[in-house]
């Protein structure tokens, strides 16, 4: 079959609408506007160099004028100054935090490590079962980095973060002490005073040390289903490999300056707690007492 097309000439009007009615409907919803003028574009230009210089003169009127550079420093530093330690000005005695720590550090031996921690007699029996048995018996530092100082309400104390060859990390913490400063072995161990295998399965009921972080939690069921007598807080630990879930008594007066504040991240707290009868099957425990905002206690 032979197809034919047919040329469309100058014109041509044929296909078009035929009338002006046509016209308008087969451009239905378009806003067609007789070209400017002269004299109309002239007025357009000018309309619209009048309100960018207007714009211009508004900004330089009302503008913020600039801070006193004397005073900028002044007004940061009272917006991000940290609270003040309220006891005697930390006054280094011997060696300064960074020299202990690497001393600490260095040691390979009981005696040696003695030397460089806080309250050596309390925590030896600690230290010894650590390096002996524990984690300190296969780890090997890879690097040591400073961290900002922290002050509480009770004490002062310099930061460090310590890496592993395997990329672990642990916190080393040196507390401010006039009789003497040294390294705080239970912090650096994060020792519990029981172990979290006998928590998780039930064989201990209580603990009167534990180093965790705390974070806000909203699982509320079984012996903990009522929001209005407990507060939900999720612990974890890199001893433990899931997190647990902590409960506080709201109206446990051990807890009260801690319930005024609770935590709205993790945060690192020195606790007590307890089991309440078969909780550690769905893995909740309330908590008793809270020992220590951080892993240092005062």
């Amino acid at each position: 079959m032979e197809i034919k097309y047919r040329a469309h000439r100058v014109g041509d009007t044929r296909g078009q609408p035929r009338n002006s009615q046509d016209a308008v409907e087969a451009n239905f919803g378009a806003k067609v506007r007789p070209p400017l003028g002269p004299l109309a574009r002239v007025v357009w230009v000018l309309g619209v160099l009048v309100l960018i210089w207007g714009g211009v003169l508004c900004y330089l009127i009302f503008r913020p004028m600039s801070p006193d550079p004397t005073t900028v420093g002044t007004v940061q530093q009272q917006v991000v100054a940290a609270p003040q330690w309220q006891g005697p000005q930390p006054q280094w005695q011997g060696p300064q935090p960074q020299q202990i720590a690497d001393k600490f550090l260095a040691a390979n031996t009981q005696q040696e490590r003695l030397r460089w921690v806080r309250e050596p007699a309390a925590v030896a029996a600690i230290m010894e079962r650590f390096y002996r048995d524990g984690p300190g018996a296969a780890e090997k530092v890879a690097g040591i980095g400073k961290m900002p100082q922290v002050t509480t309400d009770d004490q002062v104390f310099e930061r460090f973060a310590v890496t592993m060859t395997d990329g672990s990390k642990r916190l080393l913490c040196v507390p401010f002490d006039e009789s003497g400063a040294g390294v705080d072995f239970k912090s650096y161990a994060r020792y519990g005073s029981e172990p979290w295998s006998a928590v998780l399965d039930g064989t201990v009921a209580k603990a009167d040390e534990m180093r965790v972080f705390l974070e806000p939690g909203d699982y509320y069921n079984h012996e903990f289903a009522d929001e209005r007598q407990w507060l939900c807080l999720i612990a974890t630990s890199p001893e433990l490999e899931n997190p647990i879930y902590l409960y506080a008594r709201r109206d446990n007066p051990d807890l009260l300056r801690f319930l005024k504040n609770p935590p709205t991240e993790p945060q690192r707290y020195v606790i007590a707690i307890e089991n309440p009868g078969e909780g550690h099957r769905t893995r909740q425990w309330q908590l008793k007492r809270v020992i220590a905002t951080g892993w240092v206690t005062p």
